[in-house]
C-alpha cells in the first residue's frame, strides 16, 4: 500500500514536468486477460498443508497434501511395501481472469473506471492416490491410527486397493470501481495508477471420495476410543462435497502502462491487485465419513480468500463520443 502511494505521488509530480503531453479525454471500453496461478489462494493447502480435521484419516490428515501423499508413496512400510502404490498430483488450481471495463479519462490527467471480472478455473486441483493391495500392511497402518488389534485385519482387507480422490474447484466474479491518475509520457504512451473498491463473490469447493474404512472414527456411537470391527461395518465408502462461499467489499489498486497502436486502439499491461476475504457460512457434512473426519458437530466453516495480484494484458478502444 505504501509503495502504491509513493508511485502515485511520483506520477503527480511528473505531471507538473510533463504537461506538454496530455492524456486523451473521453470514454473507452477495455477487455483484459490475466492468468491466475493460485485460484482462491488455496495453493499452499493443496501442495503442502492439507487439512488435519480430527486427524482420523488412515495417514492422519483428513485431506492429504500433495507433498504428504507423494512422500508416503516413496517410503517403505516395515513390511517392505509402499502403502500408496500410485498417485496423481495435479497442483494448485489455476484459472483465466477476464475483465470487461468502461473507463472515462478527464481533465487531461485523471480517470475513473467500472469493470466486471470473471475468474474461471482451467487446470489443477484434481488429486488422487491408490492404496497398496497388501491388506496386512494397511491393517498395521490402521492399527497405528487407533484400530484395535482384532479389527485391524478387517480394516486392511476393506482398504486394500482402494482409491482416494480429492477434487478442488473454485470460481469468482467481481465488480471493481477504480479512480486514478494518468501520466502521459508521449502522445501515444501513458502511465497510470489507481485505487478503489471491489464487490466480490466467489467460492472454493472440495469433493473427496474414500474407500470403506479410510476414515477411522466412532461411527457406532459407543464412544469407544479404539475403533472396532463394528465401527468398520458402519464406515461405508464416503463421498463428501463441501462448498465454501464468501462475498463482500474489498480494496483494489492498479499500476500500468498503455500505448496507442492504431488510431483509437491501445494495448495495456498492468499489475492489478484485489484484496477480498471472509469466513464462509457453516457447511453441513452429509456423510458419516465426513462427520468422523471433522468431528461430531457435523458442520464446518472455512475462510475464503479471493485476493489476487495479477499481471493483466488487454486492449482498449476509445469511443467516438464527446461527454
Amino acid at each position: 500500500m505504501k509503495k502504491l502511494l509513493v508511485v502515485m505521488l511520483a506520477m503527480a509530480i511528473a505531471i507538473s514536468f510533463g504537461s506538454m503531453a496530455m492524456a486523451k479525454n473521453g470514454l473507452s471500453v477495455e477487455l483484459g486477460l490475466a492468468y491466475n496461478p493460485n485460484g482462491a489462494d488455496m495453493g499452499a493447502t493443496i501442495l503442502k498443508d492439507g487439512e488435519e480435521g480430527a486427524g482420523t484419516g488412515l495417514f492422519g490428515d483428513v485431506v492429504m497434501s500433495e507433498n504428504s501423499f507423494l512422500a508416503v508413496k516413496k517410503s517403505k512400510h516395515p513390511l517392505g511395501v509402499n502403502l500408496i502404490k500410485s498417485a496423481t498430483d495435479d497442483g494448485a488450481m489455476s484459472g483465466i481472469n477476464t475483465t470487461l471495463r468502461v473507463r472515462y479519462d478527464f481533465l487531461d490527467a485523471f480517470f475513473v473506471r467500472l469493470g466486471f471480472v470473471y475468474d474461471q478455473q482451467i487446470a489443477g486441483g484434481d488429486d488422487s492416490f491408490k492404496l497398496t493391495d497388501n491388506a496386512t500392511a494397511l491393517g498395521l497402518a490402521a492399527y497405528s491410527q487407533g484400530v484395535n488389534a482384532t479389527a485391524s485385519s478387517d480394516w486392511g482387507a476393506a482398504l486394500a486397493g482402494g482409491k482416494i480422490t480429492q477434487k478442488w474447484t473454485y470460481g469468482y466474479w467481481a465488480i471493481p470501481v477504480t479512480v486514478g491518475i494518468n501520466v502521459p509520457v508521449t502522445e501515444k504512451f501513458n502511465l497510470y495508477a489507481g485505487i478503489g473498491l471491489t464487490y466480490y463473490s466467489g467460492y472454493w469447493q472440495l469433493e473427496e471420495k474414500v474407500p470403506q474404512g479410510y476414515m477411522i472414527g466412532d461411527y457406532n456411537g459407543d464412544h469407544n476410543p479404539t475403533a472396532t470391527s463394528a465401527d468398520l461395518d458402519l464406515a461405508v465408502a464416503g463421498k463428501e462435497k463441501v462448498k465454501f462461499e464468501a462475498s463482500g467489499i474489498g480494496i483494489n489498486w492498479t499500476v500500468g502502462a498503455s500505448v496507442v497502436v492504431y488510431q483509437d486502439i491501445s494495448l495495456f499491461i498492468e499489475i492489478d491487485t484485489t484484496m477480498g476475504a471472509d469466513m464462509s457460512d457453516s457447511e453441513k457434512l452429509k456423510t458419516p465419513a465426513g462427520q468422523a473426519a471433522f468431528g461430531d458437530l457435523g458442520y464446518i466453516n472455512y475462510p475464503v480468500s479471493l485476493s489476487t495480484q495479477l499481471y493483466r494484458i488487454g486492449v482498449s478502444y476509445k469511443l467516438p463520443l464527446e461527454i
